[in-house]
């Protein structure tokens, strides 16, 4: 419903402007509130957090029990005025799930006496409460979450018993990921909110400023004292964002992505510079508040003595990878990266190259070409026995003589993929000292070359 319908409906509805910054940083005040439960307190880290973790392991019986420690919990919250849904349970998935699941499941909530609705899971008794329970509690995107939902796994229980391998290449390992973590299968720990204090400039000014020069300028001597808190801190950051606070209230962010962590006050000068010079203030800027998002600490490097070159190369790319980024986004600006998938054509894919930066390199197997055809090319292959190795293969008008030749490599798709495919691959060595990569499809028995190896 829009806010007009909603308007329209009751004209008594008072409307507020929803801050996500206000809100975060009243959630995180309530979890140094509730540290008096337990020294281990987090937040959930989405953009609109709305949930406080609390790693109660072994603290309960301090407070008389599980049930005690609820109740206790509970209690304070509502005497702040606070309605809540809490669940005790051995993973933070399931606790997550439980206290987002929809009223009308049937679900043990085994309090009666507190006034929010609160539950305790035993041990090992989350997988039986987590099957019912729809996918989407799974903390999955939205994108995942319809496409399950169009092949009718709606529950978890449906999701937890399909093969973890093919769910993997089907829908990601983020999906594996998190089912597993909300099963036990993978640890997930409580992350303490207050683990290092935010780092952040400011400034405000007496009267507006509405020339780019004079905030531009402004906005360099954050980047100083931004560095000179990173620098205190041995830290750096990959993410820069800077708010600017308008008169007519609004606030344009600018976010300065780079390679690696970095806290040299110039160099992310000079790429925040030109992501500002695209912003059109609409009015005089009344304050600018830089951060740098997710501060990391930063090792300290000592070139090689004797490998001055590469060095050079590392960091001649880092500045190639933050000029285009700047300019271009950061999804224009891709790597091929090598992942697990049976069907060759994608087995390779594009990804952002700040992402793969400092990413371990994956290399390909050692019986994969590095050059693969866009499309398989039909080819005539002479084999001494039905399905057999191919002895002679004929390939733009030239028969040629297979000298060497290894396989068969069988490849199967999974079910969701439509058609089945079903392939035997071979490596080719010809006379002429060419090695092919070329396969029998095992529903026709047609032989296709797929790619070379160079």
């Amino acid at each position: 419903m829009s806010q007009a319908e909603a308007l329209a409906l009751l004209p008594r509805l008072r409307v507020e402007p929803d801050d996500l910054d206000a809100d975060r940083t009243e959630l995180l005040r309530w979890a140094a509130w509730a540290e008096r439960f337990s020294p281990i307190v987090g937040i959930e880290d989405t953009l609109e957090p709305a949930t406080l973790f609390l790693d109660v392991t072994g603290g309960a019986s301090c407070f008389g029990g599980d049930e005690a420690l609820v109740r206790k919990v509970c209690d304070a919250f509502t005497a702040e005025g606070w309605s809540m849904r809490v669940a005790l349970a051995d993973t933070i998935g399931a606790g997550w799930a439980l206290t987002h699941a929809a009223c009308g499941l049937a679900l043990a909530w085994d309090i009666p006496s507190a006034k929010p609705q609160a539950a305790i899971i035993g041990p090992r008794e989350h997988p039986r409460h987590l099957a019912p329970l729809p996918v989407a509690l799974l903390r999955l995107g939205a994108a995942v979450v319809a496409l399950l939902h169009q092949l009718g796994i709606d529950r978890i229980e449906a999701l937890a018993a399909l093969p973890r391998a093919e769910v993997a290449q089907r829908f990601g390992t983020e999906v594996v990921r998190q089912l597993d973590r909300a099963l036990g299968d993978l640890p997930e720990v409580v992350v303490p909110y207050h683990a290092q204090p935010e780092t952040v400039a400011c400034c405000a000014f007496e009267f507006g400023i509405d020339r780019h020069d004079v905030v531009a300028r402004a906005i360099d001597d954050l980047l100083v004292r931004l560095e000179a808190i990173l620098e205190r801190r041995g830290q750096g950051a990959r993410l820069f964002e800077c708010v600017l606070r308008q008169e007519d209230g609004e606030s344009p962010r600018i976010e300065c992505q780079l390679s690696r962590p970095m806290r040299d006050a110039r160099y992310i000068g000079q790429w925040l510079r030109v992501r500002f010079e695209q912003v059109r203030l609409t009015a005089p800027v009344m304050g600018i508040e830089l951060r740098a998002v997710s501060a990391e600490t930063l090792k300290p490097t000592c070139p090689d003595l004797f490998d001055g070159e590469a060095h050079d190369q590392a960091e001649a790319l880092a500045h190639l990878l933050d000029q285009l980024t700047t300019q271009l986004g950061k999804d224009a600006v891709t790597t091929p990266t090598f992942v697990a998938d049976p069907q060759p054509e994608f087995a390779c894919r594009f990804a952002s190259a700040l992402h793969q930066a400092d990413a371990p390199a994956k290399g390909m197997q050692a019986n994969r070409p590095l050059r693969l055809y866009a499309r398989p090319i039909a080819v005539d292959v002479i084999a001494v026995v039905p399905d057999g190795k191919p002895e002679t293969l004929r390939h733009a008008g030239n028969a040629q003589t297979v000298i060497r030749c290894i396989g068969p490599e069988r490849i199967e798709t999974g079910w969701w993929r439509g058609d089945d495919i079903s392939r035997d691959y071979y490596i080719a060595e010809t006379a002429d000292g060419a090695r092919w990569w070329l396969f029998r499809r095992l529903d026709n028995g047609r032989w296709f070359l797929h790619g070379c190896f160079e």
